[in-house]
């Protein structure tokens, strides 16, 4: 498969992924989860900051 494809279905998936950690976080009702989710997010993002600076690069 080629390569800027993958990029793009990997980039496609963390976002649906980012999506529902974030309705989830959203229906947390106590802190360390909302914590806990807001990290796994922040992750996602460097990961998806990472992938549109490859995909510019192509």
């Amino acid at each position: 498969m080629d390569e800027k494809i993958m990029l793009t279905y990997n980039q496609a998936n963390l976002i649906t992924i980012r999506n529902n950690l974030h309705h989830h976080a959203m229906e947390a009702s106590d802190h360390q989860t909302k914590n806990t989710y807001h990290e796994t997010m922040m992750k996602i993002d460097d990961l998806l900051t990472n992938i549109d600076r490859k995909l510019k690069e192509m």
